[in-house]
């Protein structure tokens, strides 16, 4: 069994991201979850994480964000809704890894 980890989620719709985090936590992992680019930096300044996950259409843009994130964190994914292009597209178009949101309770950087 791996060491829970601990992830700050960036979600900003309420549900969506409780659900997320549900599924997560299931599966041994913390969950940090906030809901704007403000509080994302904040959390990541204050506190230690494995590695962030940020909705794409985050307010103020998912990819921006990320970016702001990287120092803080070695591992930074942007999470889609199951029907935006093509993983790859998109990797090659942002320069991020992408993870459906489907998949995030599967993670493993």
């Amino acid at each position: 069994m791996r060491p829970a980890r601990a992830i700050l989620l960036v979600e900003s719709d309420a549900g969506c991201g409780q659900a997320l985090a549900r599924l997560v936590r299931r599966s041994g992992d913390r969950v940090r979850l906030v809901r704007t680019p403000g509080a994302a930096v904040a959390a990541a300044q204050r506190e230690s994480f494995d590695l962030a996950v940020v909705d794409l259409f985050v307010k103020g843009g998912g990819v921006d964000l990320a970016r702001r994130l990287t120092p803080h964190l070695q591992h930074v994914y942007l999470s889609v809704g199951p029907k935006l292009l093509t993983d790859e597209v998109l990797e090659a178009a942002i320069g991020f890894p992408v993870l459906r949101k489907r998949d995030l309770p599967n993670l493993v950087p």
